[in-house]
């Protein structure tokens, strides 16, 4: 008989509770118990998964706790430029809240992704657009150092013969020696690019949306002997290590007047600072920071965007075919694709923006957080609630794309074989960067690094299956979690033409 007492006044609790919180913040979503909130609804590797069948259910605009956390979910294109794009909405959300990471990985200084907004980050975020230089005669730089880079990575897979190879190993050395180049100067040597992989391998299965939000509910567990706590445990040794090599060392090295690289440039930045007497905003962690911040969102992103992009390629050989032709047509065989060539070749872009789409390799984006109340759509979103851009199921919505779960590039073309518009609905549905003052500042420079690598390998090789037949799906439904989706082990061949 107490049983049963105790079950009914339980359940007469959690009715109540979920009343009251549905009556208070007025937004549709998941029913919450005590203390957890939604904590056991959410699918735990997959949280884009979750999010897209309460979306679906609840609508674009959706609250769930975790906890004392209040997320709020929008999924929808044309609400994710409203919250954070439109004046009066983008002055008060588009700050970033107290996540475990920011908290806990980055340190005292949270850099230009995870940064509190205000002064301090308008200014690091305009020191990060000039040392990535891809404006004016940064283009240029940046173009001859990839083709000198692309150079040895088509000689390497040359000199396989047209063997089966895993393209994930050339990749990542490719892409190491570009931010090697860019952060010091100098290409990294074997032992730097494990280690800078080292630590984005361990970044990518810490900020896992799922793995923050847990971390974040319930931080004692990064002390505990459970997987959450050997992840964290894992990429604060990595972290270390890296600064160990790409601050430290640098700071110990460096001499002023012979700037090595954009690490040496902030050291210059910031002793001009002091020499001046200026009050210092470019920190010892704020510099830290600063080189997480780029090896985090300049590495991890493009190689698991080309990894899986070349799976998709794979699939989709009339694609390749597509585009050698383009490339053929445009840019010869004689030179290396440019930057330039990249108005003139809407096929390719097509390629790129559709594969951005169909694999959404990035589903969560960093959340976002509320400084002041506000209201959204009707919503009331309180002040220091979480807001979480789902761009999974933005751009797989049948209501949008129609046949979302189709490759076709075609889409982003006209009836004349042109690229639409940047302001066709399409293109505005597109988010896979973000949107308003917190968009991507690496989106120029993985664009182009996408569209050169690319162009390169599809101008030099063949793309075949391996001898074996047989590739992994390319549904992105079916690819690894992560904070980044990244597609299984695969092989593949390339043949010289």
């Amino acid at each position: 008989m107490l049983a049963i007492w105790l079950s009914v006044i339980l359940v007469t609790l959690y009715i109540l509770y979920s009343y009251i919180t549905r009556v208070k913040y007025n937004c549709p979503g998941p029913s919450n118990w005590p203390v957890f909130g939604c904590l056991f609804q959410l699918e735990s590797s997959r949280l884009h998964f979750s999010f897209d069948r309460w979306a679906k259910k609840f609508g674009p605009i959706l609250l769930c706790k975790i906890a004392s956390t209040k997320l709020f979910v929008i999924s929808s294109p044309r609400l994710i430029k409203k919250a954070f794009a439109e004046k009066g909405y983008s002055d008060v959300l588009n700050d970033r809240p107290d996540t475990f990471y920011a908290k806990y990985i980055m340190g005292d200084s949270k850099g230009v992704i995870f940064g509190k907004y205000g002064p301090t980050f308008i200014r690091l975020r305009k020191t990060m657009y000039k040392g990535l230089k891809m404006y004016g005669e940064g283009v240029q730089q940046f173009e001859s150092i990839a083709h000198k880079e692309l150079e040895g990575l088509t000689k390497s897979i040359s000199d396989l013969g047209g063997k089966d190879f895993d393209p994930k190993p050339f990749l990542s050395r490719s892409l190491a020696n570009l931010i090697g180049i860019l952060l010091t100067g100098s290409i990294v040597d074997e032992a730097d690019a494990d280690l800078i992989w080292k630590y984005n391998n361990n970044v990518n299965d810490l900020f896992e949306m799922s793995t923050e939000v847990m971390l974040y509910a319930f931080p004692f567990l990064r002390f505990m002997p459970v997987e959450l706590g050997r992840r964290y445990r894992r990429t604060i040794r990595s972290k270390k290590e890296l600064l160990a090599k790409f601050f430290f060392l640098h700071k110990e090295t460096y001499v002023p007047g012979r700037e090595r690289g954009l690490i040496d440039a902030l050291f210059k930045l910031q002793s001009q600072e002091k020499s001046v007497g200026d009050r210092q905003w470019l920190t010892d962690s704020q510099i830290k920071a600063f080189i997480q911040d780029i090896i985090e969102a300049g590495l991890l992103t493009t190689r698991n965007f080309l990894l899986c992009i070349l799976l998709v390629l794979l699939h989709h050989h009339e694609c390749v075919d597509r585009m050698y032709q383009e490339i053929v047509r445009i840019v010869g065989l004689e030179r290396s694709p440019s930057l330039k060539d990249r108005p003139t070749m809407p096929y390719t872009e097509a390629v790129i923006l559709e594969a951005l789409r169909y694999i959404t390799h990035a589903p969560i984006v960093v959340p976002h957080g509320a400084m002041e109340d506000v209201v959204l759509e009707g919503y009331n979103i309180p002040k220091g609630s979480m807001l979480f851009i789902n761009i999974w199921t933005a751009h797989h919505d049948p209501a949008i794309w129609g046949d979302p779960w189709i490759f076709r590039p075609d889409r982003f073309l006209d009836d004349n074989g042109e690229l639409l518009p940047p302001e066709h609905t399409l293109r505005q549905s597109l988010v896979t960067f973000g949107a308003g003052k917190r968009v991507c500042v690496g989106e120029n420079l993985a664009k182009s690094r996408i569209f050169l690598y690319l162009t390169t390998l599809i101008q030099k090789f063949n793309f075949l299956l391996p001898k074996g037949g047989t590739v992994p799906s390319d549904d992105p439904r079916d690819f690894l979690p992560g904070a980044l989706l990244r597609p299984h082990d695969y092989m593949m061949r390339l043949t010289v033409r």
